[in-house]
Parts: structure tokens; sequence; C-alpha cells
């Protein structure tokens, strides 16, 4: 180790201590962040009264949008190690399930995070970063109705993507902040006093009055699926033939991969709660100009989940990674191909933070010798043991991952695919993921090797929903058959994988497995641990988790961790809101 171990824990709890002054002075500061969305002016924003409606300014204007994704330092200070764009909630959310063990906690700049004993802060940062985002898509939709309603049709993608962007924003926002039971008595109690079932955040709009973001509630999540969904019928409608440049830039094929999500996320929740569903329904006839939903059953949300991810599927020629280009050590997930549906977009060093300890593949690309997974930090993201001993032996992204008999050896061992020297190696932990690379493969520039993009949204994401819908839609036996097909088309050498899943459980279990493996380190498996009310689970025998962070939820219930809370600074100037219960603490390592 580079600095003593008690040297190291006593420094990163000085750098804990400083970011939560700077977190609570931050939050005093800009007030909150729904009552002063008009006041706070992020970098890489563009405001619509500095620009004029015609077709280019509008395209500097829509561009403020995939920007934002890899924008940084949005609370105002210079070193916030959570504050590093979309990146970073991706990195957050992956954390917080079953998964993502570090091989060494000294440099952990999550640590309390992790290991749940200190989470409000985390959530502030993406309470923050959330707001300003959507205020850009709220400028480029004010901006992009004016031109449209003014004759210029050319405006109407650009109108497209504020509409597109926005929906996904929301969703993520509803998702992540609603309250679930835990099965923790005392706070599922206390979020039943406060009046948390039910409710998500506050709605701001491109036409809501400044008068009434102090006095702006959250939202019941029958009016917010109406509220995304009527973004998304928008965005559909004005992305109609339009050819992207880019994948960092919405389609019709990402607005029906969001709908997708959408659909899902209403189906799980309507098949456990008629009360809900019910709601749901009566909804549709609210006056408040959102479109209907037209169902009537968790069916329907599940019919329409499949009928989404199919358009998706069948647009642009998408298709599976295969084994190159998963495993390419040069482009390997930082490179936009045939796979992604959408992604950032980072081309050139203007973009990048030099600070890798800022960055995702600071923390993500393990083989460089310029990130935080070097033997000086020994601050490697690892895959659990648990879905390790998961991944079959004919299936080649176990390679993505250094098998526990193989970590140490001073000459690469055979089947990975990695340009580091035998003594770099020699360094690597066992379980360490070799998934991300860096960007051109370069492990020694880091101004080279930043210069990378992620996924946000791949095939096997919703070819994943797809089989899910298929399972409720067309029984369990048709969606075990598919889901069987497609891994051994796609994922296996040997053709060894079986699905025998006969119950909804069951199947759901094994499609979990496929997904945790698959979309390991792109933040995406939390919303469904959360939606399937499923039990994060990392205290068992030969967990590589360290024995702080061994929680273990309840099964039937959300990980308490899961419930992101709304900042209390929020209802100093927004007393209309709700903040929920602050769940740091309330389940801990035995």
């Amino acid at each position: 180790m580079f600095f003593h171990q008690n040297k190291q824990k006593n420094t990163i709890m000085k750098r804990y201590i400083k970011n939560v002054v700077f977190a609570s002075a931050a939050a005093m500061t800009l007030l909150c962040n729904t009552a002063c969305i008009e006041e706070t002016t992020p970098k890489d924003m563009a405001v619509p009264g500095q620009i004029a409606s015609d077709s280019k300014s509008l395209e500097y204007l829509a561009n403020s949008l995939p920007s934002f994704l890899t924008t940084w330092d949005t609370y105002g200070e210079t070193y916030y190690t959570q504050d590093w764009g979309y990146p970073c909630q991706m990195y957050m959310r992956d954390l917080l399930c079953a998964d993502f063990p570090m091989s060494d906690n000294g440099y952990n700049y999550w640590i309390y995070t992790e290991d749940g004993t200190s989470l409000r802060y985390a959530y502030y940062y993406a309470y923050y970063y959330y707001y300003n985002f959507i205020k850009n898509a709220n400028n480029v939709i004010s901006i992009g109705q004016q031109s449209v309603e003014s004759g210029n049709e050319s405006a109407k993608k650009y109108l497209g993507q504020g509409y597109g962007y926005r929906a996904m924003l929301y969703l993520d926002l509803a998702r992540l902040y609603e309250y679930k039971k835990t099965g923790v008595k005392t706070l599922d109690d206390e979020a039943k006093k406060l009046g948390c079932y039910g409710i998500t955040v506050p709605i701001v709009k491109e036409t809501t009055p400044k008068q009434d973001l102090y006095n702006n509630p959250c939202v019941p999540f029958y009016t917010m699926y109406r509220f995304i969904m009527t973004d998304l019928n928008r965005a559909e409608e004005s992305l109609a033939g339009y050819a992207r440049p880019h994948k960092a830039f919405m389609d019709l094929s990402v607005i029906y991969g969001l709908k997708t999500r959408l659909w899902l996320e209403m189906g799980s929740r309507f098949e456990q709660s008629h009360d809900d569903l019910q709601k749901q329904i009566d909804a549709d006839n609210a006056d408040d100009g959102y479109d209907k939903l037209g169902i009537a059953s968790a069916n329907d949300c599940f019919a329409k989940a499949a009928f989404y991810a199919q358009k998706a599927l069948g647009s642009d020629g998408y298709k599976p990674l295969n084994e190159e280009e998963w495993s390419n050590t040069s482009t390997g997930f930082n490179t936009a191909n045939d796979a992604w549906i959408f992604g950032t977009l980072v081309n050139s060093k203007e973009q990048i933070n030099e600070s890798s300890w800022y960055t995702f593949l600071g923390w993500m690309a393990p083989e460089t010798d310029w990130g935080m997974g070097t033997p000086q930090y020994n601050a490697y993201r690892c895959i659990s043991t648990g879905l390790y001993n998961k991944i079959g032996k004919g299936d080649w992204r176990r390679a993505s991952w250094i098998n526990p008999d193989d970590a140490g050896k001073t000459t690469v061992p055979s089947g990975y695919r990695t340009t580091v020297s035998g003594e770099k190696w020699a360094t690597l932990p066992a379980y360490c993921n070799l998934k991300f690379r860096a960007g051109s493969g370069n492990l020694t520039d880091l101004t080279v090797g930043l210069v990378a993009s992620l996924p946000l949204m791949r095939v096997e994401e919703i070819q994943f929903d797809y089989f899910e819908a298929l399972a409720h839609t067309q029984g369990v036996a048709t969606a075990a058959a598919a889901l069987q097909e497609w891994v051994n088309k796609n994922r296996y050498t040997d053709g060894s994988y079986t699905c025998t899943a006969t119950t909804m459980d069951d199947f759901i279990s094994a499609l979990m497995t496929q997904r945790r493996i698959e979309l390991w380190g792109e933040g995406l498996v939390f919303f469904d641990y959360k939606r399937l009310n499923l039990p994060v689970t990392r205290k068992y025998s030969g967990s590589n988790y360290a024995a702080s962070m061994q929680l273990n939820s309840y099964d039937g219930y959300v990980a308490p961790w899961m419930n992101y809370m709304i900042p209390e600074t929020e209802k100093d100037h927004n007393p209309a809101v709700i903040v929920g219960p602050n769940p740091s603490g309330a389940i801990t390592a035995e």
C-alpha cells in the first residue's frame, strides 16, 4: 500500500467530513432545487434569452443536452467525488446493488454510501443534477415550440430532443425518489405518517410559473406516469423521420426503448397492487392536459412493453454485441456500435476532466496506469463472488472478470483479452472487472484514455425487457424458451445454458441473473431490484464484500437505501414537498 492503512482511513474520514460540509453549504447557498431552478445556471446550459430561435441556435441549444450528460462539478466546487454527470448516477446506482464490491476501501470515496451509514448527501447530488438537467430540457422545449409554431419545421427534431430527454430524466427521478416499503418498521411507519406512499417528485415544466415553484408538491405516481408518457408521445411525433448524427441524440428507437421501460415499470406495479391500478385508471379522467394511458389491467402494460420493445429492437439495424465487440481492448464499452441504442458522446480532449477520480473510467478501467485501479490506490471495482459463480463455464462474458485462480499470476493467463504486461496483471485482484476499456485502449495517457463514451441503453436491456413482458403475456414456458435460445446464440460458446423455470418467480430469478451479468456496471439493474421488490444480498459464505458492507435487505421489500430522499432544504423553500425518511443506518452489517 502507498500509505499505511490507518492513514488511509483517516484521510477518507477527513475527505468525507469536508464533503458533508461543502454539500450542506452548497445546499444552503443554492437554496432548493425545484423552487430555485429558475436561478441556477450550471455550465453547459444554454439559456433561451441568450439565443435566437433560428435553426443554428436551436442546434446549439439542443447540444446542451448530450453535453450535460457528461458534465461535472455542477455543485460549484472543484473536487466533488460524487459529482461527475450522468455516469456518476449510473455508478452510484450499481454500488447500491449487490454485485459491485471494491477490492480495498482505503480510497473508496463512496464508503459511507455503500455501507449505508450516511446516504442523504449522495441523494442531494443526484437531485440537484437531475433538476438542473431538466432546466436544460425545458429550455430546449420552450424555444423549440416557439420555433415550430413560427413555421420552422426543421426545429421539430430539436423539440423532440427536449421532450425525450425530459421524459428520461423524470422516469429516473420517479423511480429513484418514490418511497417503497422496506420491511423496516420504523422507516415504513414514518413514511406512512409523512404521506410518502404513492408520490414521486415535483414536476417543473417549461410553462411552470416562477411563483408556483415555491408551492410545488410531489405528484402522485398516476400523474407522473401520464406526464412522462405525454412527453414521450410528443417526442415520438416530433422525431418521426429523423436520422440522428450520433447516439447521444435521441431518435425513435430511443423513445421506443423509454416507453418499454415505462410500460414495464407500470406493469410490475399494477400486478402488485390492484388499488394502484384503479387509481391509474381513474386518473385518465383528470383535467390536467396529459395523455390518457387507456389501460384496464397490468397485462395491458406488459403487452405495451412487449410491443415497444419489438419496435425498438427492429429499428436501425441493431444487433447484440458479439464477443469481439464486447472484449475489444480499444473500443470495448467506450465506442458506440450496433448494440447501442443511446449513449454519451465524448470525442475530444476538451470534454474530459483530467482528474481521473471524478470520471467513470478513472474508477472502472483497471488496466490503466492513470486511474484509481492501480497498486497505489487499490480501488478496483469487482464483480461479487455470488454473481461470478452463476456465470456458466461456456459463457464468454466470464472472462470480463478475473477468476480467483488466475489472479496474481506473473503472466497473463489464456482466455483473457488484455494488453497489460504480466507484471501489471499480477497486481489485479480476484474478480476485478475487465469490461470497461480505456479510450483507444490507451493505458498510459489519460487525455486519450478518457476520450470515451458510455452506453445508456443497449439492445440487450430491451431484449430482456421483452422476455419479461413475454412471460406475462404469453406464459413462462414461452419466455423461458426464448431466453434460453437468446443466451445460447449470443453469449455461450457451447450451447449449455438452460432456463428450466416453470413459475414466474423462477423465471424472474433466471432473467435477473442474466441482467446482472450483462448490464454489470451500467447502472440499470437498480431499477429492476426496486421495481420487483427484490432483496439486495451481500452477506453469504464467500462474499467478497468488506464486512461493513455485507448488508442484506428483506425479501419481498425494497432495500432502504434504494429509496432516495429529497433534500431537507427543499422543504424550506417549497413547503409543499414531502421529504421522506432518511434510510441511513436502517440496516447494518451483522
